[in-house]
């Protein structure tokens, strides 16, 4: 999962038009060290999930090898974690806070800020929820701009935001008695972290954006 996210990340329409259209010869020079530690760190999470694959199948016939197989892993990991960190770092926005993310638990409180802004916002949940930070994190933001998308460029007054729980997949869609608009960038990255995809279209009382992704639950 890790490994797939990393390669969607590096991989993303936004960095790559950065790593195209920016005069920044600093941003342009990170850009291109984090591409290649992106390499070194999918190849690095390779070897680790072989070893621990390694260590799971000769745990019972040969114990003390398979210890020696999850430490090598155990180590491997504290290295990919620290190169991720380095390349996480070269990809940093400057003026953007690196405090605590969001996470599902706070959408109410971001609800009740557009309600405070003079936007009317229902939120309707079905299903189970799938959790882990990534997926929080992409939900939340896909929210929070859909709803500003809404409010700034749609002059919407009212929204529902569905949030539907299936079986490996999460429908997202938000509904408002706005105008018609541009899909955001944003969103379809955020889409395309998870394989989603992105919709949207004018509906007889207003415009409605409809987010696919697919989630792996207990990860």
């Amino acid at each position: 999962m890790m490994r797939h996210l990393v390669s969607r990340l590096v991989g993303s329409r936004v960095v790559r038009r950065w790593l195209g259209d920016s005069t920044d010869a600093v941003a342009r020079e990170r850009l291109r060290i984090a591409c290649e530690l992106h390499d070194v760190v999918a190849h690095d999470l390779s070897v680790m999930t072989l070893a621990v694959g390694a260590g799971r199948v000769i745990m019972d016939r040969d114990p003390e090898r398979a210890r020696q197989t999850l430490r090598d892993a155990e180590e491997s990991g504290r290295q990919v974690l620290s190169d991720l960190q380095r390349m996480l770092g070269l990809l940093r926005v400057d003026g953007v806070s690196r405090g605590p993310q969001p996470r599902l638990a706070d959408l109410p409180v971001l609800l009740d800020g557009y309600r405070a802004g003079g936007l009317a916002v229902t939120l309707r949940e079905d299903g189970v929820r799938a959790d882990g930070p990534v997926l929080e994190l992409s939900v939340y933001r896909i929210v929070e701009e859909t709803l500003r998308n809404a409010a700034l460029y749609g002059h919407s007054t009212t929204a529902t935001v569905e949030l539907r729980w299936l079986s490996g997949v999460l429908e997202l869609s938000v509904r408002d008695d706005g105008l018609p608009r541009e899909r955001l960038l944003g969103i379809w990255e955020r889409a395309a972290l998870f394989g989603g995809s992105v919709a949207s279209r004018t509906i007889s009382d207003g415009f409605e954006v409809r987010v696919r992704l697919l989630i792996t639950r207990n990860r």
